[in-house]
């Protein structure tokens, strides 16, 4: 929490705290010791009791004085007065009268002038004159509990008057309101319903009861799109789980309600693929609180295991939604392990496991954890002869590889997935089989390959205008083909429409408000074709988008991903300082095992220690870059780490050393087809050969290599040989 408000500024509101005083205390002490510019506001009984903590203390309505006797107009000028004679008339036909100012101006003295205790008194209007509600005020509230602990005169009062309230209610009424107390927030009333008969209670019962609770003010209404919400107060819930306890009618109210949150959840997944995006998340996001409250029961002492686990199944989709994603991993980790060792139906496990390696795809650290998530997850769904779930769980096991730099074994994997779907065409996951097998291609070498798959899909999903499910997943689509797409292009020697296609997925990210997906686009493409093509502006601006989407998400992966970055801009800038800052992030890098392309990280970082003359490290640098290389399968940039490593030998004085090296990486570079890596070659052998009066070798090299560029020719590589091929040529 404390990481996350660190570079937000916010206003964070704590809710009644006493019942949970020290935990609060403890948190408030290390956020005020924090140097995050927010600030807290947090609401309790008593103080916390921190040493910077400023008490505002909330009176009660101000109401008349004992002997004081205003006119009526007077009267309604106090603000308890007012509150009871407003509620009233909502409630009845009751108009204010002089008659009445003494009873009225008591019961708001009586009751401490608190608002809630004023308006259950004024709820009663319909059966008692202010006359007799004074006088059974007085007979309720002259009798009080020993005070609990801790506990204010004030909240004493409140909960006399709720009690009085409450007695005075009819038995199914009474029955309904300790029922209502299973919900965590809003409900509705077919809710209401399908708990109620937990103990006995029908349809007509809880109708006719809901709307006599809420003019009686222990129920609060609110109109919704489709009808009434209705809520129970802080306060006046606590009071009704106590009486619900006490029933032994409603014993099975928590598992009814948790039974009602998985009808509704069951339902949202099913819902999920056809409705508008922004209807769906308002349709179940408001319904968090109850899932959570359902998940607590179920996996408690006296609650229900399976059910639980069908909860967790049924709330990933929302979690997923909604990038919950910290909640997510500890509920789905809890299940999972649970579901191992309790009669349960393989694919609630497979489903389970899948959604726990996607969570903690996202963690600051890919850890053993998200592997064994992932095996579990292929084991079940094949158990469970599920051939949608076994391509989910191959593919997403595929990413979690990639990731780590386990080239070939991702291969293997993503082959599988896209055999499964060479037998059914139907699977979800096949598009994601196939742009995964066509990244792993390109990390290793096979770019021709990867192209023709990677063209196929770019031209499959389009921008589709619409808001549906559909629409939106055909725009996700079309982001995620161009997560990999431009860094072929540029390999393969298009740096404009490289270029142009990561630019088109941060844009279509950025209007969908899928922030995730441009953090993806942002740091897989826009941010390395910025960086590799020395568009200084661009890679400024994509990074500030970076940080930007982790301040409003902050996800830790790329927390490091934007750190390189924006230290390779200090560092082209002239920052002498910004080398360290490339060495710390990639380590963090290799520490958090974010491993994918990380040889060609630090083949950047030994360029940049070689301009500020720092040869020994660089030297250091590129062997430990060519051994990620070679130990990872990431061919595609093996012919950019040799030619770098050509460069360290020119430095230490081997240029024969150097120009073998050189003669090496561009046999590479024109065997995988990656024009860029071979024009970047060409041309630091040509410079070496025009050094050695080698002139007319050296145009005969860069001349054809460069001819067979048709874009690109403002970003540095081009910029660099078209200069170096105009001086051959002038002085053949």
């Amino acid at each position: 929490m404390l990481d996350y408000l660190r570079q937000r500024q916010m206003l964070l509101i704590l809710d009644n705290c006493e019942h949970v005083l020290p935990a609060a205390t403890m948190f408030a002490g290390r956020f005020l010791a924090d140097i995050s510019p927010s600030k807290l506001l947090a609401t309790s009984r008593e103080p916390l009791g921190t040493a910077t903590e400023h008490v505002v203390r909330l009176g009660s309505l101000p109401a008349p004085g004992a002997g004081q006797a205003p006119t009526t107009e007077q009267a309604v000028e106090f603000p308890a007065v007012q509150l009871f004679v407003r509620r009233a008339a909502e409630w009845s036909d009751y108009e204010f009268v002089d008659d009445d100012y003494a009873a009225i101006a008591s019961i708001c003295r009586s009751l401490d002038g608190l608002p809630l205790a004023i308006e259950l008194a004024a709820a009663q209007i319909r059966t008692f004159s202010p006359r007799e509600l004074l006088d059974a005020l007085d007979q309720n509230l002259s009798f009080r509990a020993p005070r609990a602990e801790g506990a204010s005169p004030r909240h004493e009062t409140l909960m006399a008057t709720i009690d009085w309230s409450f007695r005075l209610l009819p038995f199914k009424e009474a029955r309904l309101f300790a029922l209502l107390s299973v919900f965590s927030d809003a409900f509705e009333a077919e809710d209401a319903i399908f708990v109620a008969g937990a103990a006995g209670l029908d349809l007509v019962d809880v109708v006719t009861g809901l709307g006599s609770l809420v003019a009686k003010s222990l129920l609060s209404a609110q109109s919704s799109g489709r009808g009434l919400r209705y809520r129970l107060l802080d306060s006046t819930r606590r009071y009704a789980t106590d009486r619900r306890r006490a029933d032994p009618a409603c014993e099975q109210a928590l598992n009814h309600h948790a039974q009602r949150i998985l009808a509704l959840f069951e339902q949202s997944e099913d819902e999920w693929s056809w409705r508008e995006p922004a209807d769906w998340t308002q349709r179940y996001l408001w319904r968090i609180g109850d899932l959570r409250a359902a998940l607590s029961w179920a996996f408690g002492e006296d609650g229900d295991a399976l059910l639980g686990i069908r909860l967790t199944v049924a709330g990933i989709t929302l979690w997923s939604e909604t990038a919950i994603l910290s909640e997510a991993q500890a509920r789905l980790a809890s299940a999972l392990a649970l579901a191992k060792t309790i009669e349960c139906d393989d694919l609630l496990r497979a489903k389970l496991a899948c959604a726990l390696g996607w969570s903690l795809f996202y963690a600051r650290k890919l850890s053993n954890e998200n592997e064994l998530a992932w095996l579990d997850a292929i084991a079940f769904a094949r158990r469970a002869k599920d051939n949608d779930y076994q391509q989910r769980a191959l593919v997403g096991f595929a990413f979690y590889l990639l990731q780590i730099g386990h080239i070939p074994r991702a291969t293997v994997y993503l082959e599988e997935a896209t055999g499964l779907a060479d037998r059914d065409r139907n699977l979800t996951s096949t598009s994601e089989a196939d742009r995964a097998l066509a990244w792993a291609q390109a990390f290793a070498g096979e770019l021709n390959t990867s192209r023709a798959v990677l063209d196929r899909l770019a031209a499959t999903h389009s921008l589709a205008e619409g808001r549906s499910r559909n629409d939106a997943n055909e725009v996700y689509r079309f982001i995620t083909v161009r997560f990999n797409l431009p860094f072929v292009a540029w390999m393969q020697g298009q740096p404009d429409t490289a270029a142009r296609l990561a630019r088109d997925a941060v844009d279509a990210a950025d209007r969908s408000g899928q922030w995730v997906s441009q953090s993806n686009a942002l740091g897989l493409a826009a941010l390395p074709i910025a960086l590799e093509t020395g568009n200084l502006d661009a890679l400024e601006s994509y990074a500030e988008r970076l940080r930007g989407n982790l301040e409003r998400e902050r996800i830790s992966r790329w927390v490091p991903v934007e750190r390189y970055f924006s230290a390779c801009l200090r560092d082209l800038r002239g920052d002498p300082r910004a080398v360290d800052d490339i060495r710390a992030a990639i380590d963090e890098l290799i520490e958090c095992r974010f491993l994918m392309r990380i040889g060609s990280y630090l083949a950047v970082l030994a360029r940049a220690l070689l301009r500020q003359g720092r040869i020994q490290e660089a030297q250091r640098t590129i062997a430990e870059a060519l051994d990620y290389q070679e130990r990872q399968g990431e061919r595609w940039c093996r012919s950019e780490l040799v030619r770098v490593d050509a460069s360290v030998l020119f430095h230490t004085g081997e240029p024969v050393r150097a120009e073998k090296r050189l003669q090496q990486a561009l046999t590479e570079a024109r065997s995988i087809g990656a024009k860029t890596f071979e024009l970047r070659i060409a041309a630091d052998l040509a410079a070496h050969w025009m050094a050695a009066g080698r002139r007319p070798k050296a145009a005969r090299l860069l001349a054809p290599i460069h001819g067979d560029f048709a874009e690109g020719f403002e970003t540095q590589d081009l910029i660099a040989a078209s200069r170096l091929l105009a001086e051959l040529q002038a002085n053949p």
